[in-house]
């Protein structure tokens, strides 16, 4: 490719994953970068590491040094980027890029989803957030982070059941067949060895096990049915309130979401609409008074 080219990044940074797509001043796609976790609550550091490194791994994709780095023009949504002191700190990088520009995450998904029109939005992966865009202005609902929300995320699911696992160790509850695959598969036999193995674990490590919940839940698990349908309760609620009383649009996004949304009601399914694009390109649109495209 042409090493004097200008380039574009849209960064979508999340709880477990940071994602990079490197385009053209066309739009096109050039090039992808998968990184570590970037929800800028969180951990900042950690988030700004995750995005130069998805772009370089980008780059190096394309065939490019670390060295065109400086070249690139970097569109970012970030989990967290919404808090203001957070976007402050954001704003004042020292970064290696040609420029950065930065929004949530949410945002980001909105601009990508349906091009920046009236829709209405539910983020479901390792945190949960829904949002709804009309007449050029955002609502958020949810996105809270892991301690104070996200209930129905992945996080949530798997810290629902690493608790609902220690209770049937105690004996409050009876012990059903996905609390002995939970301990089996993180290789524990008792609530000591699971409290050690999990206590200081990341929303991004809780995560990992709702795809258990889920499968057992499909399975009939008693415990686990009952865990989802709570989740989803709260994100069917949270639809709602997005799509208040207009005819909007409803998008999904996450990489829980597809698993959950045979649970959601009919109302909520009967709103579902495919994506235009993805967040990184709602990211890169950030971007796009720069670019040839429309």
């Amino acid at each position: 490719m042409d090493h004097d080219a200008t380039l574009y990044a849209g960064i979508d940074g999340g709880g477990s994953k940071c994602s990079a797509i490197l385009f053209n001043g066309k739009g096109e796609v050039v090039a992808k970068g998968l990184a570590g976790a970037a929800n800028a609550a969180r951990d900042l550091p950690k988030t700004l590491n995750s995005i130069v490194t998805s772009i370089e791994l980008a780059l190096k994709q394309a065939n490019l040094g670390a060295e065109h780095i400086s070249r690139v023009h970097v569109g970012a949504g970030l989990a967290g980027a919404f808090v203001p002191n957070i976007n402050a700190q954001l704003m004042a990088w020292k970064h290696p890029f040609a420029r950065f520009k930065v929004s949530s995450d949410l945002t980001t998904a909105c601009l990508g989803a349906f091009g920046g029109k009236d829709c209405a939005l539910l983020i479901v992966g390792t945190g949960s957030s829904a949002a709804r865009m009309l007449d050029g202005q955002l609502t958020q609902l949810g996105g809270h982070g892991f301690l104070l929300g996200d209930k129905g995320s992945g996080a949530w699911f798997g810290r629902a059941i690493v608790t609902s696992t220690l209770e049937a160790l105690d004996g409050l509850i009876a012990l059903s067949s996905i609390h002995k695959h939970i301990m089996k598969t993180l290789s524990v036999t008792n609530s000591t060895d699971l409290v050690q193995s999990m206590i200081g674990a990341t929303p991004s490590q809780f995560a990992m096990l709702a795809p258990h919940v889920i499968t057992f839940a499909k399975q009939g698990d008693n415990c686990a049915v009952a865990l989802v349908e709570d989740g989803v309760d709260y994100l069917n609620k949270l639809c709602l309130r997005a799509l208040v009383d207009i005819d909007l649009p409803l998008v999904l996004m996450g990489g829980l979401a597809p698993s959950l949304e045979p649970w959601f009601s009919t109302v909520i399914r009967e709103r579902i609409v495919k994506a235009l694009g993805g967040p990184e390109w709602g990211a890169m649109r950030l971007l796009q008074s720069e670019l040839e495209i429309v």
